[in-house]
């Protein structure tokens, strides 16, 4: 039948739902021809009763939610969903439609375009219903297609599983959600690691440990392992990758100690030897330890306050005595004061004009004239 609504189409309201209820006499519309409606009606009820469908009563709310279904249970391929802009929409097939921006359909997120007008570029939408995005699953059923991808989400810094469901051209919803254990989590977290350069492990003292191996296989050859990042990506299956089965994400990775698995690659008498050759710290005859940065290895080096170092004969060396460190040493406030490889040369030498120094701006402190005594 025809539109019950008269009047100019492009300034009708484009709901097809709204007819529908001004037809049911559920609402008033100053556009409604009462007795094209009452035909329509009378045409429903006589084909309902020919195909044996009983009539109910219905209301405003429930002819919204079944106009939607009905017309894309017609029409699948004219399902449209908004776009940015009320009055826009983009349509299964690629298409776009477009309508007054100020008609109540135009805020509607996804339409069925029953009837348009088909124009070059965007069509326009003269008549059509709403539906929710429930709807539109449950009417196209398979026609859904459903994506699945894992990627490290920067703004949660977390492995999530990307759920996108489409029609078409439609992207219908998306979700991010937590991943599974399973090998593509397992390679998407090898990704993370390779990418981060093993940063996104948990654990302290790995790059010092990684240091003091690289330290040792400088001096002494092969015999250490070499645990640079090239190195260790190369045979990540085998000495991680079964540390990473039954993980889901970033803080699974935390869990993991880095210098603790690669401690464990070692026997106990490398273990012990590494602590031997290469000490993670070195302790004065005064104060607390110092650590050894080993970051250059042909010069180890630590900084230490110039008074912690009262009493120091011979200088501190590592590997068995054979590499001297390079020491910063520091004053009372810990600003550098100068940098040696050699402390008894030291306090035979420039210590004398340091001590003046330092005794003129920490009048408090002891200085005294020999301090390797």
């Amino acid at each position: 039948e025809r539109d019950p609504f008269r009047g100019r189409p492009d300034a009708l309201p484009a709901d097809l739902a709204l007819r529908v209820k001004a037809v049911l006499g559920l609402v008033g519309h100053d556009a409604h021809d009462r007795g094209a409606g009452r035909r329509i009606l009378e045409v429903g009820r006589d084909l309902a009763r020919r195909a044996g469908i009983a009539t109910v009563d219905v209301g405003p709310d429930s002819v919204d939610e079944a106009c939607g279904r009905v017309l894309l249970s017609a029409y699948p391929d004219r399902l449209a969903r908004r776009r940015a802009s009320p009055g826009q929409f983009v349509m299964r097939g690629g298409g776009e439609v477009r309508f007054d921006a100020k008609d109540p359909l135009a805020r509607e997120e996804f339409i069925v375009a029953a009837d348009v007008d088909a124009r070059r570029g965007a069509s326009a939408l003269r008549r059509g219903a709403g539906l929710d995005l429930d709807a539109v699953a449950d009417v196209l059923g398979d026609d859904v297609a459903v994506e699945e991808s894992l990627a490290w989400n920067r703004e949660r810094d977390d492995l999530v599983r990307r759920v996108v469901r489409r029609v078409g051209a439609i992207t219908l919803d998306e979700r991010l959600v937590p991943a599974e254990p399973g090998p593509a989590t397992v390679d998407a977290l090898k990704a993370r690691i390779r990418d981060t350069s093993f940063a996104v492990l948990g654990g302290d003292g790995a790059t010092d440990l990684r240091r003091r191996a690289a330290f040792l296989r400088h001096h002494l050859g092969d015999a250490w392992p070499d645990w640079s990042t090239s190195a260790l990506l190369s045979d990540i299956d085998e000495w991680l990758v079964p540390h990473l089965v039954g993980a889901r994400g970033r803080a699974d990775l935390a869990r993991l100690d880095l210098a603790m698995l690669l401690l464990s690659r070692l026997d106990w008498d490398a273990s012990v030897r590494l602590d031997e050759l290469a000490p993670s710290r070195w302790t004065p005859p005064r104060g607390r330890p110092v650590e050894v940065d080993y970051s250059d290895p042909d010069a180890p080096s630590i900084a230490v306050r110039v008074q912690h170092l009262f009493g120091t004969r011979v200088h501190p060396t590592v590997l068995g005595g054979r590499v001297p460190l390079r020491v910063h040493l520091l004053s009372p406030a810990d600003r550098p004061i100068q940098i040696t490889a050699d402390i008894p040369g030291f306090w035979s030498g420039s210590w004398a004009e340091v001590r003046r120094e330092m005794a003129g701006r920490y009048p408090k402190h002891d200085w005294p004239v020999d301090p390797g005594a």
